[in-house]
Formats: C-alpha cells, structure tokens, sequence
C-alpha cells in the first residue's frame, strides 16, 4: 500500500480478528458489501488474495500473516493517541456501556464510578449485570457485554479471545463483630476451632475456588451458606457468625469500625482483580476510552 489508509487498514484488521465478512460489518457499523468493496481494494492495494474463504471462514494468507502486526500496531498507536486527550465529552464514548461484576465488586466500584462521571458531566450510562464466567466470553463475543470487572480465574487462565488488563491485588481477611466472645486480648487473633463462618457460595467469580481452600486450610466450620456477600456484614454484626471476604471491602464495610478485620496468612490468599474485555474490540476507540478511564482511576499498579 503506497499510502496509509486508516479506514482500509481497519478492516483487514477486523477481518483478521473475525473472519467472518458479516461480523466486521457489524462491528465496523458499515454494510456487508461495502466490507467487501473495500477487501476487493485492499487485494489490489497489496496485489494479494489476502483471505480465502475455508470452510465457511475467511482465512488470512501468508502474506496477511506477515504483515498483520505491524498494520495492528499502527491502528492502536492511532486510537491510543485519539484516547490520550484527557478525560471530556469530545472522546467517542458509547451512550451506554455494559459490564459485568459481582456484587462484592458493585459495592466498591459503582460509588465512585458514578461520582467520577458525574463530576465530568459525561451522557454516558452504565448497565450493570451478572454473568457466570463461562457466559462472558459468547456475550462479549456477540458486543452484548463491553466489560468484565474482578476475580475470573477461568476467564484469564482459559480464554485467549479475552485481554486482560490488571487493576490491583487484594486478599481475603476474617470479619466479626467488635467484642466478639472468641477474640483474643489483643483483639489479633481469634479462636478458629470454635468459629461458626457464613460461606459464600458463588459461581459468578473465582472467589469460591480460594475460599475453599481456605477453609479445608484452616479446617473452618461453615454453618451457613449464601449466594451473594450483601447480606454478609448485616449477619456477622449481629451474631457471632464470621465471614471470609476481601481486605477492600472489608474496610469499606467497617466504616464505623463496628467490625474486627483479622488477617488469613495462606498461600492461596490471593485475589487477582482486573478489567477484561473483549479482543475482537480492542481497536474499538469507545472501549479504549472506558478501559482508560478504569485503569486511571482504580488500578494501583
């Protein structure tokens, strides 16, 4: 290609990501043969087939291969700086983004998320749902989610249509009641073998999986089990039920330091939480500029 045509150049790459003709219409908001006008120019351009449609897909050829990372990196480079302007109405978000986050993550991001687009003034919404990890990535796929926010294991560890970018490292910690019969002197340390503990049974993030562990770790009694953590903290103030729950919310529970936070010292104690999102948008100007506004105002990196 003699000259850099942005908008031929972003519809190789989307080919490339889909190989589907139809789906990069879709994605690029153009018709179907306008996808195809600009892949005849693009053949020419290059003097090379490009793709050949192979059992119902549109495969890249060997010279598609070739030249592909530099073309995708030259697309990035271009969003990115359309994205580096800062944070106002003139960047092209979308009027409505959807993410999926548990309700542990709701209560700690949604507050200051709204705060922050409220005092930009910004028109944009934020639809909030709940998936299971094994649903994101179709919904992603279909553009019916835009974002994913918290602990998916599975979703980073087995799905490589997903990038994952990290925001920060949290931890489990135990939570009673202050004055709580089983505290030590020092209120450091607690009488585990005589705790009852309110167990979180969730499937819409990883955090079953480590809490498991650390319950056969520690050989914790769990007389209760719930779906959702909301319910959590009204339970353990009044009982003398415990709850293992993450450092972050714990703090932001334990405003009126009505609670006691005690530290789980394990090995699996770790909580990964991150946005994710889908790589067949990744040269999606209006989710670079929502990826950017998350990563500047939560990650702690």
């Amino acid at each position: 290609m003699n000259k850099f045509d942005y908008n031929l150049v972003r519809v190789l790459c989307t080919l490339y990501d889909t190989k589907n003709l139809t789906v990069t219409a879709e994605m690029l908001n153009i018709s179907q043969p306008a996808v195809s006008q600009l892949l005849k120019k693009l053949r020419l351009e290059y003097d090379d087939l490009l793709f050949i449609r192979t059992n119902g897909k549109m495969e890249p050829t060997l010279f598609t291969q070739k030249i592909i990372p530099n073309l995708k990196r030259s697309i990035e480079l271009i969003e990115l700086s359309l994205n580096s302007q800062g944070f106002n109405n003139n960047l092209p978000q979308k009027d409505q983004y959807v993410i999926t986050m548990s309700d542990l993550a709701q209560a700690y991001f949604i507050p200051p998320l709204c705060m922050l687009l409220d005092n930009s003034k910004l028109m944009t919404k934020i639809n909030v749902i709940q998936l299971r990890q094994e649903e994101i990535e179709l919904s992603m796929r279909d553009g019916n989610l835009d974002f994913a926010i918290g602990n998916f294991p599975n979703l980073k560890k087995q799905n490589q249509n997903i990038i994952t970018e990290k925001l920060f490292d949290d931890f489990f910690v135990l939570m009673v009641r202050d004055g709580h019969p089983l505290l030590s002197k020092n209120e450091q340390e607690i009488d585990l073998k005589n705790l009852n503990l309110i167990q979180i049974n969730t499937n819409i993030t990883g955090h079953s999986e480590i809490i498991n562990q650390i319950l056969k770790d520690f050989n914790f009694d769990t007389k209760i089990t719930i779906p959702y953590y909301s319910a959590a903290p009204d339970i353990v103030s009044k009982t003398d039920y415990g709850v293992i729950i993450p450092s972050s919310i714990a703090k932001r529970y334990n405003f009126y330091s009505q609670f006691k936070i005690i530290e789980i010292k394990n090995e699996y104690n770790s909580i990964d939480v991150s946005v994710f999102y889908h790589k067949l948008f990744r040269h999606d100007s209006s989710i670079h500029w929502m990826k950017n506004i998350l990563l500047d105002n939560f990650s702690k990196i």
